[in-house]
């Protein structure tokens, strides 16, 4: 229930900041992006199952985007590449069924204190691209949000 609130203020969030960004190709990778966080959500059409490989899809197309700007250092685009090779890795482990082998809530404090500190190092940097920061971040806070199953199971 907390994981699906996460995931709707987050994709809101970042239809919302969908508008910052300059590039036609940044605008649609975000709105792909945050629909496809929203895919596991559904109850009707059947495509629930498919949610986690669409969400690695779009966090790669998001993460390859940024490799070709002129504007954002090396450490920039590194961020985003490894944030995309983490939830590709994290979605393989769900897929494959060993999920309870990798403690995820690292992985989403992680994210969160490089993240942040990237955003308020340079915010007009990554202004261009908050939406899609703004989805991982809810994935992320869903991740960290796991410890707190851990530590009351």
């Amino acid at each position: 229930m907390i994981s699906s609130i996460i995931t709707i203020a987050c994709a809101f969030a970042a239809l919302l900041l969908v508008s910052y960004a300059r590039k036609p190709l940044t605008k649609n990778l975000a709105i792909f992006l945050a629909l496809s966080s929203l895919i596991y959500l559904d109850p009707f059409f059947g495509i629930g199952r498919f949610g986690d490989y669409v969400f690695a899809f779009a966090s790669i197309l998001a993460s390859v985007e940024p490799s070709n700007s002129l504007n954002l250092k090396p450490r920039h685009k590194s961020f985003f590449t490894v944030t995309a090779v983490v939830i590709v890795l994290i979605t393989v482990s769900e897929v494959l069924g060993f999920s309870q082998l990798i403690p995820k809530y690292i992985f989403g404090m992680l994210y969160c204190i490089v993240g942040g500190a990237l955003f308020f190092r340079n915010p007009k940097k990554l202004r261009s691209r908050s939406a899609i920061l703004v989805v991982w971040l809810g994935e992320a806070l869903k991740w960290s949000a796991t410890i707190v199953g851990v530590l009351y199971s």
